[in-house]
């Protein structure tokens, strides 16, 4: 069905009458039957039909921004009552899920589908097979007639509620196998391991590291099984005595350890891997050089001198369009919402400048990288917290990493590379390691005496 035969209202400028009204004639049908409450989500330019408004606001948004592209067919089959055939297409957009739990949001593929692998050329690598595999499984009803939860929502929601309420492992399995007791037909993992291979194979997992409680080292990689700092000395764990009666119990036992400070970091390659395994987000991997508008006007990143030079040093990683180009920010801020605490979390986050600039700076395509715990700023140690990021790039940049394209249906090695850092002032003398007080404050003027 061509998308010309429904766009009659909404090739109008967006001040006409025409225009307005046909917003208008889509509120009207689809409020009754997409709206949850009194909300429903947005399909405006910016919105992609992700996030949930009232109708006031998203009758704003069409208006000032626009509908998506996407969603073009769908609106305009909606204002007309087309009802029948707009739920087919709101399906096939991936915005309308077989269960409650819209399964491919978890993905960060929203407005996307993952397509049927088996149509594809090439054969996927490991990774994307197990990815692929857990897709389809995830699929699958919690329970036969379970309308409310996949498969993988429930796995993943009862994982946080262990997150977020510290339940033990030994007691997260106990659960699994009551709920397994209570429902037998429930599609669910036999033990807490395999739960957490699951999350595992998505790339949603994260790795805590030890850090040295005075920001020296990470107790990582070489230094995993040491037990004080090699700069300052200070211990890797705090000590705290367990009650119990020493009559009773091993006096060893009754000593319980935690970490004096925990880094966590979440795994590049991986997010990096899965974003080319939706064939809608592979394409806009290659927008960059494909899609964007080349009049010698500044529109996207691929227009900046740093990028050219970038192309023009290293043509072999240039060559390979779907390299990824990355951005680094940093910044603290404060998790309690209140400013009276004395406390700053700093987020490491990369951006992904390959996509087009209306998706790239959005908030489910940024990356976060490392979280590091407060209570105070790293300073100028934010380096050591660095390592494993760094580490990743390096090997990014080196080496590459197996990745499965699932736009053109075949296997080919990933590289990424960091343009630039995006920080405020006290941010970039951190990263930098340069001051930016005092004399030669002035990065302009710092860079004339080196």
């Amino acid at each position: 069905m061509d998308v010309d035969e429904y766009t009659a209202w909404i090739g109008f400028p967006r001040y006409s009458q025409e225009y307005v009204n046909g917003v208008k004639a889509f509120l009207e049908n689809a409020f009754p039957i997409f709206c949850k409450g009194d909300e429903m989500k947005c399909p405006c330019k910016n919105c992609v039909n992700r996030t949930w408004h009232n109708r006031e606001i998203i009758f704003d948004h069409l208006i000032c921004s626009g509908p998506s592209p996407l969603h073009l067919k769908w609106i305009c089959e909606v204002s007309q009552s087309k009802l029948s055939r707009a739920n087919d297409d709101y399906m096939d957009c991936g915005t309308g899920m077989d269960f409650e739990d819209n399964l491919e949001e978890m993905f960060r593929c929203t407005g996307k589908r993952f397509d049927n692998v088996e149509e594809n050329n090439d054969v996927p690598n490991a990774e994307a097979t197990k990815f692929y595999r857990h897709v389809t499984e995830g699929r699958q009803q919690l329970y036969p007639g379970c309308t409310k939860f996949s498969r993988l929502s429930f796995i993943i929601r009862l994982y946080h509620l262990k997150c977020a309420h510290g339940i033990t492992e030994a007691a997260f399995g106990e659960l699994l196998n009551l709920i397994k007791e209570a429902f037998p037909t429930a599609h669910l993992p036999s033990s807490f391991n395999a739960a957490k291979s699951i999350i595992k194979d998505l790339g949603l997992d994260y790795h805590k590291i030890h850090c040295c409680p005075n920001n020296c080292m990470l107790f990582w990689e070489n230094n995993k099984d040491k037990d004080v700092c090699d700069n300052c000395g200070a211990s890797r764990w705090v000590v705290r005595e367990k009650n119990g009666n020493e009559a009773n119990n091993d006096p060893e036992k009754l000593i319980h350890k935690v970490p004096a400070k925990v880094l966590r970091y979440f795994p590049l390659k991986p997010r990096l891997q899965r974003l080319f395994m939706c064939k809608d987000y592979a394409k806009l991997m290659t927008w960059h050089a494909t899609g964007r508008k080349k009049d010698a006007k500044l529109r996207h990143p691929a227009d900046a001198k740093a990028w050219k030079t970038m192309d023009s040093k290293y043509p072999d990683f240039a060559s390979e369009l779907r390299n990824v180009r990355l951005g680094v920010a940093a910044d603290g801020f404060c998790p309690y919402r209140s400013m009276t605490l004395s406390h700053s979390t700093w987020p490491i986050i990369l951006v992904n400048y390959n996509l087009p600039p209306w998706l790239c700076m959005k908030q489910e395509n940024l990356i976060l990288s490392t979280l590091i715990s407060g209570p105070s700023s790293p300073g100028n140690s934010i380096d050591v917290f660095m390592q494993p990021l760094i580490a990743e790039l390096k090997e990014l940049w080196d080496v590459g990493i197996e990745t499965y394209d699932a736009f053109s249906g075949g296997n080919f090695n990933l590289r990424a590379s960091v343009l630039w850092t995006i920080s405020d002032f006290p941010g970039y003398a951190m990263l930098s390691g340069w001051s930016t007080k005092g004399k030669l404050a002035c990065p302009e003027i710092s860079l004339s005496y080196t």
